[in-house]
């Protein structure tokens, strides 16, 4: 019996608490006194008391040795539980992160969409003075910069969830950087700031996302021409270091990279000296950004300088592929476009009103709503070509509308929303939704949105 009771006695220790095994032990010891007084169990000696003490020595030697098992498993178990624990505080406090950016994002998105509308309505009003057309550009640029300080917000938060998510392709990069410094050349010429194009890669294609990849060159652009001062010079090349390799390379005249900042130059919210933060502004997100987006595309970016006000070189660096065969397509007529019955929902009301004016600029019938309720009375008195919906509304949210609608209907519908995670992309087109806008939305791509949905629609 008492031979039966050690592995007995070993197994309580592995499975329950040292409290639980100290109970196990003494009732199994009792069960073995009891045994060696009656004569069974292989410590039967010459009297009782000899019988019992060798009884006793076995208890006591695994008592402490299921004692110490039980100790150390209830050890392991609290420390399994204190990180469990802080994996669920972790993750709860990375929701309430995300919760809070994507609300952040969407409470600073939606002031910008009237006054990008505003400013598309006065831009089409006809000949201005050029102190208006000033006025208006810089109002256009500071916009333009608070949205894209927005974007790169959340793109540090997708890039540090690994919820980053790429559209590869191949890519003909000497097309991309043309395109960006065709973007970026006002600004440039406005500080008389010299662009320089010095493209020798004779091999040129990588495989990227388009809208990231041009991202990156973006950023290092607009970080070239932010920090160069006025009459400096920004020269952009590319080559081929090794066979299917391409560097690009932007280099400047501006202010340099200090010694002792240069092995943080790509860590987030880095912008140097206070002095630089306080006369550039700017979040520093930038470079941390194109770096893991670079890493993210198998390539690497690297910064060199040669001290402070002695300029900055960032050159990127990525496989190339061969360029895809062109397949010459015949021109198709652009089918023309005609007025349309657009059911217009937004509960903000500067931007309804924003967007109901430019469309009826564009020759739209518009009806507007600000919650689902009105939106779905609306939609049951007049039928519609088309929903353009903000998806955050007071009674309701506009992929619940446009899953009524859908199923009363085939009207198909836009998202306009200051929600722009993928989550909230994937769940606007899961509801119905043909497109999903971030605010943001420039008439121009509002309106490619509409001819996109209705000439598939049509088809």
């Amino acid at each position: 019996i008492s031979f039966i009771c050690g592995p007995i006695v070993i197994w309580t220790a592995f499975r329950f608490t040292p409290r639980e095994t100290a109970t196990g032990i003494f009732v199994l010891s009792a069960i073995a006194i009891w045994g060696t007084r009656h004569g069974f169990g292989p410590f039967i000696l010459q009297t009782e008391n000899q019988s019992l003490l060798m009884l006793q020595s076995w208890t006591a030697a695994l008592t402490i040795t299921a004692m110490a098992i039980a100790a150390a498993i209830a050890e392991r178990n609290r420390a399994q539980a204190a990180i469990e624990q802080q994996k669920e505080t972790v993750e709860a406090a990375n929701r309430t992160k995300d919760n809070f950016l994507a609300m952040l994002s969407h409470e600073l998105r939606t002031p910008l969409t009237p006054v990008i509308a505003a400013l598309d309505t006065l831009e089409s009003d006809g000949p201005r003075s050029s102190e208006s057309k000033t006025s208006l550009s810089m109002i256009r640029r500071n916009v333009e910069l608070e949205s894209q300080l927005i974007d790169d917000l959340l793109d540090l938060t997708r890039i540090t969830k690994d919820k980053l998510q790429l559209r590869f392709g191949t890519l003909d990069a000497h097309e991309v950087i043309n395109n960006v410094v065709e973007i970026c050349r006002p600004e440039a010429q406005a500080r008389n700031l010299k662009l320089n194009l010095n493209l020798r890669g004779g091999t040129h294609h990588v495989s990227g996302d388009a809208a990231k990849f041009q991202q990156i060159v973006w950023n290092l652009l607009k970080n070239a021409i932010k920090f160069t001062a006025d009459h400096g010079e920004i020269t952009i090349s590319s080559s081929n270091p090794e066979p299917q390799l391409l560097a690009i390379a932007v280099h400047d005249t501006g202010i340099g990279i200090q010694p002792e900042i240069m092995n943080r130059i790509f860590d987030p919210f880095e912008q140097g000296e206070r002095a630089f933060q306080r006369r550039y502004g700017g979040l520093g997100l930038g470079l941390a950004i194109s770096k893991s987006l670079a890493q993210a595309h198998g390539g690497t970016l690297i910064a060199q300088s040669e001290g402070r006000d002695r300029g900055s070189t960032f050159t990127l660096t990525m496989k190339t592929v061969p360029p895809l065969a062109r397949i010459v397509k015949l021109t198709e007529p652009v089918p023309e476009s005609r007025p349309l019955r657009i059911l217009l929902v937004d509960d903000h009301q500067d931007t309804c009103t924003a967007l109901e004016r430019l469309l009826v600029r564009r020759g739209h019938l518009v009806a507007a709503a600000h919650n689902v309720r009105s939106a779905m009375e609306t939609a049951a008195r007049n039928p519609f070509d088309l929903l353009i919906s903000d998806i955050a509304l007071p009674d309701g949210t506009g992929t619940e509308l446009m899953t009524y609608l859908r199923a009363i209907s085939q009207m198909p519908g836009i998202a306009i929303s200051g929600f722009g995670m993928n989550g909230d992309v994937e769940k606007s087109i899961e509801a119905g939704f043909s497109e999903h806008l971030v605010k943001p939305v420039k008439m121009e791509n509002l309106e490619a949105a509409i001819d996109r949905v209705m000439t598939t629609a049509s088809g």
